[in-house]
């Protein structure tokens, strides 16, 4: 056998390819042939190397070809997740948590235990402890989607904040409606805290799953409901502090402080501007 027709069959000798009936005449021409045994260790490491290039593809890629996540249930509510992250939480039924992972992800959900650390998430959040840094799925989300979320993040556990004040944290102070519809259509309740907002007049407010649910929330995580209430039927928002001259939301943990014979009631932020009170820094009241 020539050298030509020799090099076209060394892969398929190396690799075990190689008809019987050929294998014996390459052998025999390589025994003869300097060049084409140069050749054949030269593919071997070629072989090697191409082997030592392979990558394997990163998670996410995985992830985003799977066509299937995971579901399971959390003490009242239903939890979609991937092996990593929340990614979605329904407090109506599993249909409605199927119906919209199906619109938001393009994906089926199936049956299997959430992860521990997952599933202490969802409790904490739910018995009113909160949940500081959640780990959730937001890839999916628009940026007036994420900085909604990180915005309610902020809200501190047990106080609550407006939604005009949302607003301001998100940079779009004229946009208080937009705000609003993404803090009700929030994929993520309880675990990213859209119950912490109020109306700007005061109160409660409405919520996705109903008034009782979001008063239960609030009070597990200390807030007085009742007071909320009182407050907005006599139309007072802030509270201020004749000993410091700073006035805060009532739930701020500043304000909460505040002695009965020092606490000084305010309607609006104007009305406490010009009495000399100004805006708490750590609720930032003059945003609601």
């Amino acid at each position: 056998m020539r050298c030509r027709p020799t090099l076209t069959r060394v892969d398929a000798l190396r690799t075990g390819e190689l008809p019987k009936e050929e294998h014996r005449a390459v052998e025999e021409h390589l025994k003869t042939c300097k060049s084409c045994e140069e050749s054949v260790a030269d593919i071997g490491e070629l072989a090697q190397a191409v082997r030592a290039l392979r990558i394997e593809p990163p998670r996410s890629m995985l992830e985003s070809v799977r066509m299937t996540d995971f579901y399971d249930r959390v003490e009242d509510v239903w939890v979609a997740f991937s092996d990593r992250t929340i990614r979605m939480i329904s407090g109506h039924s599993l249909d409605d948590l199927r119906d919209r992972y199906a619109k938001r992800y393009g994906r089926t959900l199936e049956r299997a235990a959430v992860p521990e650390p997952l599933r202490k998430q969802v409790i904490d959040a739910l018995h009113g402890v909160g949940v500081a840094k959640p780990t959730v799925d937001l890839s999916e989300a628009s940026e007036l989607e994420r900085s909604v979320a990180q915005a309610l993040l902020s809200i501190p556990r047990g106080e609550v904040r407006s939604y005009s004040w949302l607003a301001q944290q998100v940079g779009k102070p004229k946009a208080v409606r937009a705000v609003a519809n993404y803090v009700a259509r929030n994929v993520l309740p309880f675990v990213v805290p859209c119950h912490r907002v109020v109306p700007a007049g005061g109160g409660v407010g409405k919520y996705g799953y109903g008034p009782k649910m979001k008063r239960d929330l609030l009070k597990r995580e200390g807030v007085d409901v009742d007071q909320l209430d009182a407050l907005a039927h006599e139309g007072i928002r802030f509270i201020g502090s004749r000993t410091t001259r700073i006035f805060c939301c009532p739930t701020c943990r500043d304000a909460r402080r505040i002695r009965e014979e020092n606490r000084v009631p305010f309607h609006d932020a104007e009305e406490a501007s010009e009495k000399g009170f100004r805006p708490c820094r750590r609720c930032q009241p003059a945003a609601a």
